[in-house]
């Protein structure tokens, strides 16, 4: 890192989402540039002026979660906050939360063990989803219905981790959608575009070729994303709400931390990267006075 910047926007790699990141940060007139973990070793050992703000959009998991916390306990603001990101990695923790502060989310329950998970499969009436605590873009998520897909399920962990460390595993409620997903990105405390990902199946998102199709943001919508940000406080979100095709219910499924968006901005048409950067340089731009 040759300079310190106003803004690093944090990452594992540089992808089409950073790039576009960090040109609307420029853009608006602040100085930004893109850190992997070694290119934060100066700031962190106080070694090089701090920067004002901190994006985080590091693809690893485990990276962004280490790095959430390193910036926290330097004293160094992040988008997002060290609690959303917490939130958002872990779907245990999310359900909780959502469970808290009257956030509509299907019947999540979590499991330590083979057996509690078959306990409560049967209590949901023998049609759940059983999702890692941790994960993205549908990895890893199984629908079991019957008694066959749940041995086929224990066989292939037991293959895979046969001691159990990928324990606990959250069992949701099985939603039956309509065959897409609702995406909306949230800037601040604002939605700021929804659209569906269309597709097949549990898995609707665009990394498991589900397609993208602008709509309209509801009422409905931007209530629920209003409940996200009380739980989670202002932030930039994928928030993935999913509905009912039986009893037209919605439900905040997921909140993502780290939202992909290069490929749907091309289909909606709205400036994500400019919505994120104008948030942010008023963000910045009110601490400077603040310490003024």
């Amino acid at each position: 890192m040759s300079e310190t910047a106003d803004v690093l926007v944090s990452v594992t790699m540089v992808r089409p989402e950073e790039r576009l990141l960090l040109g609307a940060l420029r853009a608006t007139g602040l100085t930004a540039q893109s850190a992997m973990p070694r290119h934060t070793a100066a700031v962190l050992n106080n070694a090089a002026p701090r920067p004002r703000m901190v994006l985080l959009r590091n693809v690893s998991h485990r990276e962004l979660a280490a790095m959430a916390a390193r910036f926290e306990h330097a004293g160094i603001e992040t988008l997002n906050t060290p609690h959303a990101v917490r939130l958002c990695l872990a779907k245990d923790l999310q359900a909780i939360a959502y469970a808290n502060h009257d956030v509509p989310h299907p019947t999540t329950h979590i499991a330590f063990t083979v057996e509690q998970v078959q306990m409560y499969v049967e209590a949901l009436g023998g049609d759940a989803v059983v999702k890692p605590i941790s994960g993205s873009w549908g990895r890893g998520i199984v629908r079991i219905a019957e008694q066959a897909q749940f041995d086929a399920w224990v066989g292939g962990r037991e293959a895979l981790d046969p001691a159990g460390k990928e324990f606990p595993v959250v069992v949701q409620e099985y939603v039956p959608k309509p065959g897409y997903n609702e995406r909306v990105h949230v800037v601040g405390d604002r939605p700021i575009v929804a659209y569906r990902q269309v597709g097949s199946g549990l898995r609707t998102n665009t990394h498991q070729g589900g397609a993208v199709e602008p709509i309209p943001i509801s009422d409905r919508a931007r209530e629920l994303c209003a409940r996200v940000v009380a739980c989670f406080g202002p932030g930039f979100y994928g928030v993935d709400l999913a509905e009912s095709r039986e009893t037209g219910e919605m439900y905040v499924l997921e909140v993502n931390t780290n939202p992909d968006f290069a490929q749907s901005s091309k289909i909606h048409g709205v400036d994500i990267a400019g919505h994120v950067a104008a948030y942010v340089r008023d963000a910045v731009f009110a601490g400077a006075e603040v310490a003024a």
